[in-house]
């Protein structure tokens, strides 16, 4: 289904790390939601059907990745988030991806001959919109800022209502919403095409 493998011992690793750091925030509830992301298939699932890291634990890689980026654009002294922002925002913000991907067989002429493949599938459960989804899931357990949730909801960019943007709207108010989209954007496009 993909070139690229993450091997079980980074996915591992991988999920230690998103637990560690999701713990760190001492978030009020924290400790619900991560029993609720493990019993899904975050750790697991890929990050996309066929765009970027379209891998098992590609999701997780992903969400690292851009917490990564973000980080990075803080202590450069780009723009100030505290610790659990960069933490909460990045590692959620595709929290809508979980149980979310489905492995489908389908026929692909390869080479002059039909084959069945395998291939990732979506079956959304609950199609209310990508960063929309991510806040509900979230607050369903912990509290997200104004700011956070601006940033989660917002992650994805500008809509195509160019009259009524909130993206537009509430990066001039939260400087965090064009970073974790810029940071997601290099993530998915730089970092993940080059693996």
């Amino acid at each position: 289904m993909a070139d690229f493998t993450i091997s079980p011992e980074e996915m591992e690793a991988n999920k230690k790390r998103i637990i560690e750091l999701l713990t760190s925030t001492n978030r009020p509830g924290m400790d619900r939601l991560i029993k609720w992301i493990e019993g899904t298939d975050f750790f697991t699932a890929p990050a996309s059907t066929k765009y970027h890291l379209h891998c098992k634990g590609g999701l997780a890689k992903h969400s690292l990745n851009v917490y990564e980026r973000l980080k990075a654009k803080v202590d450069g002294g780009l723009l100030e988030l505290k610790p659990e922002t960069i933490i909460i925002t990045t590692l959620l913000h595709d929290l809508c991806k979980a149980n979310f991907y489905v492995v489908q067989k389908r026929n692909r002429k390869i080479d002059g001959a039909w084959q069945e493949v395998e291939e990732w599938g979506v079956e959304d459960k609950l199609p209310v919109g990508h960063g929309e989804k991510s806040c509900y899931l979230i607050q369903s357990c912990i509290r997200l800022t104004s700011e956070e949730y601006a940033m989660i909801r917002l992650h994805m960019g500008r809509e195509t209502d160019k009259n009524n943007d909130p993206f537009s709207q509430c990066a001039a108010i939260f400087p965090g919403v064009a970073a974790i989209h810029t940071a997601d954007l290099e993530s998915a496009f730089i970092i993940e095409a080059r693996m």
